[in-house]
This record gives C-alpha cells, sequence and structure tokens, in this order.
C-alpha cells in the first residue's frame, strides 16, 4: 500500500473518531444535567490524563525497534507485557488515590466511580501499542479496518443507553464494557501479530524477495526504555499542560462550572486534523532542506505552510467568534449559554496555530528544547490559569491559555531562529498574513447584514457560513495571499467542479 493512500486512510479513521466524539459531547450535554454533566466530563478527564501520560513512550518505541531488530517476536511480546503491566499500576494506582482525585476536582460523586475509572483505564492503556504496531508490521488496512469499526460501535454503545434513559453511572458501565471487548480483540490481534514474527536473523534470500522487514539487531529491554523514557517524559509533561485547565477550573469551580466551561474551551476537531496533515506532509521537505544546510528552501517551505494554514484558520476562528451566539447554544442546548465567551476567548488560540513549530524542533533534531519548553509552559500555565481565575472567574482559565500560546509559539519563534540563524521577521510572510486576516474580517460585514435576517437558527446558520464562505473566497482569489504553487496545492483537495473557486 502507497504511503499517500496509508496517510488518506488513518487521517479518514482519526476524523471518524472525533467526530463521533464530537457528536456526543452535543448529545450527552442536552441529556445529563450540568452536573451529572460534568461528574461525566471528569471521568474522562482522569482516564485520559492517566492514559496518555503514562505511557513512558513505549508506543513510540515500536516504530524505531520493530523494523531494526531480528527479535521480534521477543520484540512484540515483550512490549505487549509492559503495557499490561504499566496498566496495572496504573489502574490501581487510581483506586488507591481516589479520594485525592476526587478532592483535587471537587466532585466527591467520583469516590462512587472508583472501579469504572480503574477499568476504562486498565482495558485503555494496551490499546495505546496497536496502531504503531499495524503500521509497522505493514498492516495499515487491518487498523483502519479495527478502529472504525471500533469508532462506530463506541458512537453506538454510548448513544443507545442514553436513547433508554440511563444513569450516567449506567451509561459509564456499558462504556466499560464496551472498552473490555475492544481490549480483547486488540490484545489478540497484537498477540498473533507477534507469534507471525521469527527471533531469526533475515537471510538474505527473504530481504531480496521482501518477506521479511530487516533488521539483524537483538532487541534489548534496557535500550528500549532508553529510548522511550525521554519520549515519555515530554509527552507526559504536554498531556499534563493540555489539561491543566480543566483540572484548575474542576478544582476550583462546581461540577457544573466545569461542564459550562469544557463546552466552551473545546478544540475544533477539523483544524486539528488539517494542521497534522499539513504537518506530516511537511516533515520530509524541512528535514531535507535542514539537512542539506538549504535555510532559504526552509524558510520557503515554511512560508507555504503559514499562508495556507493562515488561508483557512484565519476565516475560520473569525467565523466562528462571530457566530458563536448562535452556535453554542444550538449545539448544546441554552443551558450553556454561559460557553458562548468562553468559546470565544479560547477560539482566539487558533490566530496562532498557522506555524509548524513542533514538527521543525523534529526535523532539525532539537527535540530537547521542546522538551524543556514544554516544561517551563506547564509551570506557566498553571500560575497564569490561577491568576486569570481570579480576576476574570472561570473565564480567566479561556484567557490563560490564550496567553500562553502566545508566548509559547514566541518562545518557539525565538529558539528556532536561533537555531537556524535566520531573523525573525524573515519567518513570518507578514504581507500574506495581513491580506488574509483582511479578507477574512472585511467578509464579516455581508454576514453580520444576513445575521440580523428572523429565521430559525440552523437555516440562519447555514445562510451565513455560505454567504461568508463565498465572501472570503472571492476576495481570497483576486489577492496575493497565496501563490499559483499554493492555490493548485488547495484544488487539488476540492472537487473538480468547485476547483474555479480559489
Amino acid at each position: 500500500m502507497k504511503f499517500s493512500t496509508q496517510f488518506v486512510l488513518t487521517t479518514l479513521s482519526k476524523t471518524t473518531k472525533q467526530i463521533s466524539i464530537f457528536a456526543l459531547s452535543i448529545i450527552l450535554a442536552r441529556y445529563f444535567t450540568k452536573a451529572d454533566y460534568g461528574t461525566y466530563l471528569h471521568v474522562q478527564l482522569i482516564a485520559n490524563v492517566a492514559i496518555w501520560s503514562l505511557l513512558l513512550g513505549i508506543p513510540h518505541s515500536i516504530y524505531y525497534f520493530l523494523p531494526k531488530t531480528h527479535e521480534k517476536r521477543r520484540f512484540v511480546m515483550t512490549t505487549l507485557s509492559l503495557m499490561l503491566v504499566i496498566a496495572t499500576i496504573v489502574s490501581l494506582a487510581i483506586l488507591v488515590n481516589m479520594d485525592n482525585l476526587s478532592a483535587l476536582l471537587g466532585n466527591p460523586n467520583l469516590q462512587n466511580l472508583a472501579i469504572i475509572m480503574a477499568c476504562l483505564v486498565f482495558f485503555q492503556i494496551p490499546l495505546s501499542i496497536f496502531e504503531p504496531l499495524m503500521i509497522t508490521s505493514k498492516k495499515v488496512s487491518t487498523f483502519v479496518n479495527f478502529d472504525f469499526a471500533f469508532n462506530v460501535a463506541f458512537f453506538m454503545v454510548v448513544l443507545t443507553p442514553v436513547s433508554l434513559g440511563y444513569s450516567v453511572t449506567e451509561i459509564l458501565n456499558w462504556v466499560v464494557w464496551f472498552h473490555c471487548i475492544q481490549f480483547i480483540t486488540i490484545t489478540l490481534v497484537c498477540f498473533y501479530t507477534g507469534i507471525g514474527y521469527s527471533n531469526q536473523k533475515a537471510n538474505q534470500s527473504d530481504l531480496q524477495n521482501g518477506e521479511t522487514t530487516p533488521g539483524n539487531d537483538a532487541y534489548s529491554i534496557q535500550e528500549q526504555f532508553k529510548y522511550s523514557l525521554p519520549i515519555g517524559g515530554s509527552l507526559s509533561v504536554a498531556e499534563v499542560s493540555r489539561y491543566a485547565d480543566k483540572i484548575i477550573v474542576s478544582n476550583q469551580f462546581s461540577p457544573d462550572d466545569y461542564a459550562v466551561y469544557t463546552r466552551g474551551a473545546m478544540d475544533i476537531p477539523l483544524i486539528s486534523i488539517i494542521a497534522n496533515t499539513l504537518d506530516n506532509l511537511l516533515m520530509p521537505k524541512f528535514i531535507d532542506a535542514y539537512r542539506n544546510n538549504n535555510m532559504r528552501e526552509l524558510v520557503e517551505v515554511w512560508h507555504s505552510a503559514m499562508r495556507m494554514m493562515a488561508a483557512f484558520i484565519y476565516p475560520a476562528c473569525l467565523f466562528l467568534i462571530f457566530v458563536a451566539p448562535l452556535l453554542i447554544p444550538a449545539l448544546f442546548s441554552d443551558k450553556y449559554i454561559a460557553s458562548t465567551v468562553i468559546f470565544q476567548i479560547y477560539t482566539v488560540r487558533l490566530l496562532t496555530r498557522i506555524s509548524t513549530f513542533n514538527v521543525i524542533y523534529r526535523a532539525i533534531g532539537k527535540t530537547q528544547a521542546m522538551f524543556w519548553l514544554s516544561i517551563a509552559s506547564l509551570l506557566v500555565n498553571i500560575v497564569l490559569t490561577y491568576i486569570c481565575i481570579q480576576l476574570y472567574g472561570v473565564n480567566g482559565a479561556a484567557v490563560a491559555c490564550v496567553l500562553l500560546t502566545l508566548l509559547y509559539q514566541g518562545c518557539s519563534l525565538k529558539i528556532i531562529t536561533g537555531y537556524l540563524n535566520i531573523e525573525i521577521n524573515q519567518v513570518l510572510p507578514w504581507r500574506s498574513l495581513v491580506i488574509t486576516l483582511i479578507a477574512s474580517t472585511v467578509s464579516l460585514l455581508p454576514t453580520w447584514f444576513v445575521s440580523t435576517l428572523n429565521i430559525s437558527v440552523w437555516p440562519l446558520i447555514t445562510l451565513m457560513a455560505t454567504v461568508y464562505g463565498i465572501c472570503y473566497l472571492a476576495t481570497l482569489k483576486f489577492t496575493a495571499a497565496l501563490n499559483e504553487s499554493e492555490k493548485a496545492s488547495i484544488r487539488i483537495l476540492l472537487p473538480n467542479r468547485l476547483s474555479w473557486v480559489i
């Protein structure tokens, strides 16, 4: 299977997951009381932080060690065993510390859900090796098929008890049984993948016939930990930093307030997917330019990435901020009107998402700088969030996220330009960014006139989005915000009959 095909399939599978999770957030926000929804979100918060911050980087080690070792069966079986051990330790730690976790999040109801949370963590931690194992084993279609099936099944597993009027505890029990079945299935697939390998060195005829993956190094668990722990440490810090504002809001406010904050402080799935996709596509170009010491090419690729991201993110950001007073209540009901301002503040962060700083760190081999910057950002995040909450209440946490993002991006820009020995002004394509921002802003004027129409909310939002999109694309088409090569790249993603719009 070609790389491009693999990339498209895995991206589609992950998109399905993001869409199903977002759809469930809409359904559950309407179904539960704010207190019950806050409790449900607290369970997910604990599970997500425990799962993704305590993997020790082991899943990432599969990409590195499986292709290079001849002891592939031993490597896979040992890695699977390690994940089961980690799952056991982390789930037991949750049971033992449930009182502390409940106090930290300010929700005494969590104590009654300790076993559920421990089971959720135990069943999900081993699943983290499935994607890297399948991709490295050249079984992308297997990963996509299982991942897609379980994403759809998860949606139905939550939707079914909701439609039957079940309580939050009963719904979470359904989720536990779902992850139990998923755990058994995926573990068996990983197990049979492992025993399908041998521990023998590949002979020359096998390599020529393509029957096995080259690799003649012996496997060492010490080497695996030596490789994975620094990655795991960096990811752990990043994961805790990602949820720091939500943890602090939980600690300082009620579950009802936490539910309101969470529905406002949300990322837009499509934007994250597009940003990550662009990162993956441009990573080889950054690496080649850096290895060849071609700073001019690297900056040109960087400029191109920023121009294309700005062409999508700037209008999306401004339109979402403008339409938020209609959109948030329409999605989550009038219970979450207070989430509107939080969403508007939080969405301002998108304006800084035009640059691929993390991919640049990896391309130039300066991941240690990214690690220390992540630690610093976590500490600053905690301090800023506490200060802003005292000043602005629950909305202050969103303000802190915006300030932190600006600081992080600014520091990254300074660090990277220092490594590359170039000026900051050389990195940012100021003229293109200003033109795109003006085009995005001007397009709001006709959209405002449409917003005054007295029609039902969803037809109104649809009409506003259509008018805004037409005005923006028409404005962008006749400006120099994008060059012809970049416009051609965007046209490839559009249906042929719509290629004329850009």
